[in-house]
Order: structure tokens, then C-alpha cells, then sequence
């Protein structure tokens, strides 16, 4: 015969099973290779150029940004970035001109911006735009929104 246990025994034991669970669980997650993600770099420059055909962006720089992938960047030199202007909205370029949408069509010479990109997964060499964001000055601002 089967001793009874307590409603206190059955929780605690419950308890004690998904506790066990979580960690196996934790340390198989832990040991699974994935890919590795790294955080945008947020450059900013000056806009040159779109080239619809290559799916590119050149960029004077202004400020390279942070990390050792941007250490290849100086201020003053011209720099590439591969864009992608269709697609799911989390493997695509998004473009915004003060905080509205837009697209790479939009952009114009000389519009100051903030790149934010990552090294290209094809090629370690390049680097991917994940968001351009155009910048207005104060001189636009007043302009479009009627400054004093």
C-alpha cells in the first residue's frame, strides 16, 4: 500500500521537478552553437550616393562610431555600405528622414545621416546598413515645420 502525501508534499515535489527541468533546459540551451549577433555600429556622415543597381550607399564620415569594426572608418573618407531596399522589415534596410518613413530613393546628397550597420555575413569585408536615419538641420526643421 501507498502512503499518502500531503497536498504540501505533491507541490513541493512539483516544485522541485520544474526547477530540475529549467536548468537542464538552461544548460542545453547554453551549450547550442547559434549565430553570434552583434549590436548595430552607429555611424554618421554626410550622403553621397545611392546606387539602386549594386545596392549600395556611400557615405562621407563625419564620427566612424565605436567597436573594432568601425576602426577601419576615418572622418573625412568616403565608406560603403551593402543595403538591401526590399524584404521583411528585419532583413531589409529601413530609411526614415526625421523619424518618418522613407525610402533609399528619397535620400539626398549632402542630407546628414546615421548609419546603423553590422559587418556583412557573406563578407566580413563589407558592412551592411540594418537603418539609415536622415537628419534634418535646424535651418529644414524651421522650414518644414515653421520656426520663429
Amino acid at each position: 500500500m501507498h502512503p499518502r502525501r500531503s497536498p504540501r508534499s505533491r507541490a513541493a515535489a512539483l516544485g522541485l521537478s520544474l526547477a530540475l527541468c529549467g536548468l537542464l533546459a538552461g544548460a542545453a540551451h547554453a551549450q547550442a552553437p547559434g549565430p553570434e549577433v552583434s549590436k548595430s555600429i552607429k555611424t554618421e556622415g554626410e550622403f553621397v550616393a545611392y546606387d539602386a543597381t549594386a545596392q549600395t550607399v556611400t557615405v562621407k564620415i563625419t564620427k566612424p562610431g565605436t567597436g573594432k569594426e568601425a576602426k577601419s572608418l576615418q572622418a573625412g573618407q568616403n565608406a560603403e555600405f551593402k543595403v538591401k531596399p526590399e524584404g521583411s522589415v528585419l532583413s531589409r534596410t529601413t530609411v526614415a528622414i526625421q523619424g518618418v518613413k522613407a525610402e533609399l530613393g528619397q535620400l539626398q546628397a549632402g542630407k546628414t545621416v546615421n548609419v546603423y550597420w553590422r559587418p556583412d555575413e557573406a563578407d566580413p569585408n563589407a558592412r551592411f546598413a540594418r537603418k539609415i536615419d536622415v537628419i534634418l538641420s535646424e535651418q529644414e526643421l524651421d522650414q518644414r515645420y515653421g520656426g520663429e
